[in-house]
């Protein structure tokens, strides 16, 4: 056995060491001193990916050999050779460093064990030796065209989540989602559970000190080979993994990844890299975690985020995460409800319940998102989905919820302003909208009676439906920002 012990400020160290000629089997277990996250990534003596961990307290275990791989593992022929373990503190970039102390085994056997410590559920491979994303997009799970509900952003014990993959997977067929995207802080799950009517999807959690993006269907996992670990660094390898085709044996992924925001307005995880550019991001997590006790009035705020944008011509549409990191049992300080996947959840509308689908959906804003409500939502009778131009059309918008349990009311708002409202009752509620006096119209449903006083939020964000937009407007063809710090200092102009 060996043992790998030190002190890790923000930045980037280094691991080697021997595997001899007929080890069957690896193992690395590994935590950090205190209570804080390293980075872990395992590359045998062909400087292949074997394993990736988010190492904190207590202690983890990751277990690999020719057959069969434990959480965060890639199975495979055990190379002979110098492997190198590469650990990162990416945290106290812009701030006071926090040294982590840390402690790490590598143990080697030569005999094959009895595979106890593989996945034990059905899995789909994910990501390869190469660092490739292997995971088939255009795999059809169900055929029908409809709205499917899922979850954007989850979290398991591969980083720093509660659940395992096992309870992970009950939740979510207790949750009854359609599709789910785990997304982990700079990892990605090299097997995903094959479930029977749950799609499970790709994701990476890109996590830095200026900010967090989820790439939904990424095509290549981060390469921490020696990598630039700075927040500039990290955010441009992020958006190129969500594009870049990979050609897997007699397969190609050509399908486009989605680049998401997390949570932008809540402190201190909120997005404060100024240079991003804008053009690249296709949503944003306006709903995150509503259990978190700052979470209603980051809402608010990535409200006006979004107002701020189609104002300004950028089309980047809405969605909703759980961030789940907690058991059902368990619960936030002061939260008196579970975080849990599934709430909020985001509908996209797809040809088919497949990764393409859900991508391509996400992509063209064909997305509403929804905490309880059972909200259903038509447009010009079906025959318009949230994120089309409609140009100077009319649009009659109806809006509809199942749950009886509270009070709803909707807000139909036009290019910012609140310009209809009413209480959504058992047949629903219609807005009419005429586009030539709009650039975009959408719907926000919130809990609770409707105020008394015009202008007032009288009840708890609930539902969103993306906009139809005016594309005739000519600010569309050409954004009038084009940058996340351009976007802010027009936030501030506008007094938000």
């Amino acid at each position: 056995m060996l043992t790998f012990s030190g002190e890790l400020t923000h930045g980037h160290q280094f691991k080697t060491f021997e595997v001899s000629t007929g080890t069957q089997r690896l193992r690395l277990s590994g935590t950090t001193l205190k209570p804080g996250f390293l980075y872990a990534y395992l590359y045998d003596a062909r400087r292949q990916l074997r394993a990736s961990i988010l190492l904190q307290k207590p202690e983890k275990t990751v277990v690999i050999s020719h057959k069969s791989a434990s959480l965060g593992g890639i199975a495979g022929e055990i190379p002979p050779g110098r492997w190198t373990l590469h650990i990162y503190n990416l945290e106290g970039e812009d701030r006071n460093h926090n040294p982590m102390l840390y402690r790490i085994e590598v143990t080697t056997e030569h005999l094959a064990g009895d595979e106890l410590d593989r996945i034990l559920m059905p899995t789909v491979p994910n990501l390869n030796a190469d660092n490739e994303i292997i995971f088939d997009y255009r795999a059809m799970k169900n055929p029908a065209s409809g709205w499917y509900r899922g979850d954007m952003h989850a979290h398991t014990v591969l980083s720093d989540g509660h659940n395992t993959l096992e309870a992970a997977v009950a939740i979510i067929k207790r949750q009854q989602l359609d599709f789910i995207f785990l997304t982990e802080h700079n990892i990605c799950h090299p097997a995903l559970p094959d479930c029977e009517d749950t799609l499970v999807l790709p994701g990476i959690e890109i996590t830095t000190d200026r900010g967090h993006f989820n790439v939904h269907g990424p095509q290549k996992g981060l390469a921490m080979f020696d990598a630039d670990c700075s927040s500039e660094a990290l955010i441009h390898q992020g958006l190129a993994i969500a594009n870049s085709a990979q050609q897997t044996g007699t397969k190609q992924n050509t399908v486009t990844g989605n680049i998401s925001i997390n949570h932008p307005m809540m402190k201190p995880w909120h997005w404060q890299y100024a240079s991003m550019p804008l053009s690249q991001v296709h949503t944003m997590e306006i709903c995150c975690d509503p259990t978190w006790s700052t979470s209603p009035a980051a809402t608010e705020s990535a409200l006006n985020v979004l107002n701020t944008l189609w104002n300004n011509g950028q089309r980047i549409y809405a969605v909703g995460g759980s961030d789940s990191h907690l058991t059902p049992q368990e619960r936030n300080p002061q939260a008196t409800e579970p975080s849990i996947y599934g709430d909020p959840a985001t509908f996209v509308f797809s040809h088919g319940l497949c990764g393409e689908g859900i991508l391509t959906g996400l992509r063209q804003g064909h997305v509403y998102i929804e905490r309880r409500c059972g909200l259903m939502v038509n447009i010009n009778q079906g025959h318009v989905l949230p994120g089309q131009d409609v140009g100077d059309n009319n649009v009659n918008i109806h809006v509809s919820v199942t749950d009886r349990t509270a009070p709803y009311y909707a807000e139909c708002v036009a290019d910012g302003k609140v310009i209809s409202c009413g209480q959504i009752k058992p047949e629903g509620i219609d807005f009419k909208a005429d586009m030539r006096h709009y650039a975009w119209v959408r719907i926000d449903i919130r809990r609770g009676d409707l105020p008394r006083e015009p202008g007032q939020v009288g009840g708890e964000f609930e539902a969103m439906v993306n906009p139809v937009f005016n594309g005739q407007r000519g600010h569309f063809a050409q954004p009038q920002i084009n940058t996340w710090g351009e976007l802010i200092a027009a936030m501030n102009r506008n007094g938000h």
